[in-house]
């Protein structure tokens, strides 16, 4: 699965910047992690949705940023693990793109995704945690040649997180809503968050209506959250036998009020989640 890095400063449209400028080429072992570890990539479509992680990186073990297909990928480490973090940007096709360059360029040996999405599960609500047992895509229907949500040619329209990945998401979820929950709650005005695991839908559409929402749960009654990248790259992971999983806080209901509910969310909330699961859950893996 490894390509050996991208070698030299500017093939593919690669750019070295930060403190490794004066070297050339993608070497995991040469961004400040150990050598026996392939990273870990850590991605989200918009930049609060990372919180401070890149920051934490540079604090610990330096950044190494190398610029490829118009994103930055930043290379250090976070309690001790090796990671690659980036932009995915926003939809289907961008996420798609990243995740491939995170497999093929810096040959990564998981891939976890963080960030908001719309509650669709009636027991979802804002401030809660989805972790992802599964991931489709929403708005694909290729019918009557193909079965409606299925990806053609592929036979699957549900892709499967990763088990181990995912549960140790989901145990990093449940230790941050012990420990901060209660003060994320008086924050927000809402109950405590709770984590649910489950299905989790994806579409190159803002969902942001009460029919919206009500269109899929009659398609998807058992939808949890629906987002905009999760499932492509479920499929691309799916697809190289790269372990994913994806991790999305609540940040309103996908209905008429989510336009603002998301952007509050988005600038106030959505990277003190972000960082304190992400946190939980990179100290847990370096003690296992």
């Amino acid at each position: 699965m490894s390509t050996g890095g991208i070698h030299g400063a500017g093939a593919d449209g690669a750019r070295v910047t930060g403190a490794a400028a004066a070297t050339t080429g993608i070497d995991p072992a040469r961004s400040g992690a150990p050598v026996s570890h392939r990273p870990l990539g850590i991605l989200a479509a918009l930049p609060q949705e990372l919180g401070d992680l890149i920051e934490a990186m540079r604090a610990e073990s330096g950044v190494r940023t190398i610029t490829h297909g118009q994103r930055d990928y930043h290379l250090g480490t976070v309690h001790g693990a090796p990671c690659v973090v980036t932009l995915a940007r926003v939809g289907k096709v961008a996420a798609a793109a990243t995740v491939s360059a995170l497999i093929h360029a810096f040959d990564v040996e998981a891939i976890v995704f963080t960030g908001v999405a719309g509650g669709v599960g009636t027991e979802v609500r804002v401030g809660d945690i989805v972790v992802a047992n599964v991931l489709m895509q929403h708005d694909l229907d290729a019918s009557p040649l193909f079965p409606r949500f299925e990806v053609p040619l592929l036979g699957v329209s549900r892709f499967a997180a990763d088990g181990a990945l995912a549960d140790q998401l989901a145990a990093a979820c449940e230790r941050f809503v012990a420990e901060e929950g209660a003060a994320s709650a008086a924050r927000l005005g809402t109950r405590e968050p709770r984590v649910h695991r489950g299905l989790i839908i994806s579409g190159d559409q803002f969902v942001a209506s009460a029919t919206g929402v009500k269109a899929l749960r009659d398609a998807l009654p058992d939808a949890l959250a629906v987002e905009m990248e999760g499932a492509a790259i479920a499929q691309v992971c799916y697809e190289y036998g790269v372990p994913c999983a994806v991790v999305r806080t609540i940040s309103d209901t996908a209905d008429d009020h989510a336009p603002q509910s998301f952007v509050s969310f988005l600038t106030e909330i959505a990277g003190t989640y972000s960082n304190a699961i992400l946190t939980r859950f990179l100290a847990a893996r370096r003690v296992a």
